[in-house]
C-alpha cells in the first residue's frame, strides 16, 4: 500500500511539472494555419463578370493576397456636426478647381501610378480644372491636357489645406443633390453611388457637398466620410478569365456578391488596388470606390 501511495505521489509531481510547458505550447500556436485554409476555400468568381462565360480558374500572374496596410491616411479629422440653423448656403457660380499645395510641386501622370509617363510638371500654387475627384487619385486638366494627380497634393473648397471627402453610398444607385434641406426641394443633380464628393458641412439630416461644378444638400445617412489616402495603391489591369473574350466586371459596395453594384469595368481597363483581403480587392476607378474579386485582376501595365 505504501508503494502505491509513493507511486501516485510521483505521478502527481510529474503532471504538475509538465503543466507550464503545456500552457506555453497553447500560447504560441500559429494562427496562420487557419488563414491558409480560408484562402484555399475562397469563393469562385462566377457571376462577377457580366459575360456568363467568364467563369473558371484565376489567371496566372494576378495580385498576391495582401493584408490591409496600417492606416497611412493623412491626419484625418472628421467634420463636426453643424446645427441646421448654422448650415451654410450652397455657393453659386462654382468653378471645379484644384490647387497644387505640395511645396515642391507635383507631376501630372498619364495613368494613376508614378511609374506612368509624366504629362507635365506642376508648380506649387498651380490652378487646374477638377474633372474627377478620387480619394487617392484625381483627374485634372490644364488646357487640353488631362491626367492623374495624387489627391493628397491638392486643395479644393474654401481654401482648406486638405479636403474633406465623402463617398456616396445610396442603396438606390444614386443620390439627389438638392437646393434646400428637404427632399421636396429642387433637384440640382444626381450623384452615382460609389463616387466621391467634397464634404463642406455635415449635418444630422442633410450635409452640404460639392459635386463637379455644383453645391447642394444631400442626405447625410448616404455619405461615408473618408480621409485622403497617402498610399497610392497599385495599378492593376482588369482581365477576362476566358482568353479572347471581353468581360464586364462588377464593382460592388461591399466585398460580397450580394452587395449593391456601383458600376462595371471592362476587361483591359486599369484600376488602382488599395488592398486585397479574403479574395476581394478594394479599388478606385475613375472616381468610383468599391470592391472587385481579385481573380479578375492582373498586376502591372503594358
Amino acid at each position: 500500500m505504501k508503494q502505491i501511495t509513493r507511486w501516485m505521489a510521483l505521478m502527481l509531481m510529474l503532471v504538475m511539472a509538465l503543466l507550464p510547458a503545456l500552457a506555453q505550447g497553447e500560447d504560441t500556436a500559429d494562427p496562420q494555419e487557419e488563414m491558409t485554409v480560408q484562402e484555399e476555400t475562397a469563393p469562385e468568381p462566377a457571376g462577377e463578370a457580366e459575360d456568363p462565360g467568364a467563369a473558371g480558374p484565376a489567371p496566372a500572374g494576378g495580385p498576391e493576397q495582401t493584408a490591409p496596410e496600417e492606416d497611412a491616411a493623412l491626419l484625418f479629422v472628421p467634420l463636426p456636426i453643424t446645427d441646421k440653423k448654422d448650415m451654410p448656403k450652397p455657393g453659386t457660380d462654382i468653378k471645379p478647381e484644384a490647387i497644387v499645395i505640395a511645396p515642391e510641386g507635383i507631376a501630372m501622370f498619364e495613368l494613376p501610378t508614378h511609374e506612368s509617363s509624366i504629362l507635365m510638371n506642376l508648380d506649387a500654387g498651380a490652378i487646374l480644372t477638377l474633372r474627377v475627384l478620387g480619394q487617392t487619385w484625381s483627374i485634372l486638366s490644364l488646357g487640353e491636357e488631362a491626367g492623374y494627380v495624387p489627391t493628397r497634393a491638392l486643395s479644393f473648397a474654401y481654401g482648406s489645406v486638405q479636403p474633406n471627402i465623402a463617398i456616396v453610398t445610396a442603396p438606390g444607385g444614386k443620390l439627389t443633390l438638392r437646393a434646400e434641406m428637404t427632399t421636396k426641394s429642387k433637384a440640382l443633380a444626381t450623384i452615382p453611388s460609389g463616387r466621391a464628393v467634397l464634404l463642406l458641412a455635415k449635418g444630422e439630416t442633410f450635409s452640404l457637398v460639392r459635386h463637379e461644378d455644383r453645391e447642394g444638400y444631400v442626405l447625410s445617412e448616404h455619405l461615408k466620410e473618408v480621409p485622403v489616402n497617402t498610399r497610392l495603391g497599385t495599378l492593376t489591369r482588369v482581365v477576362s478569365i476566358v482568353p479572347g473574350r471581353e468581360a464586364n466586371v462588377r464593382l460592388r459596395a461591399q466585398p460580397n456578391r450580394n452587395a449593391a453594384e456601383y458600376t462595371k469595368v471592362k476587361s483591359g481597363n486599369y484600376v488602382v488596388v488599395l488592398e486585397i483581403q479574403d479574395g476581394w480587392a478594394l479599388i478606385e476607378f475613375d472616381g468610383y470606390h468599391g470592391y472587385m474579386m481579385k481573380d479578375y485582376l492582373k498586376q502591372g501595365f503594358d
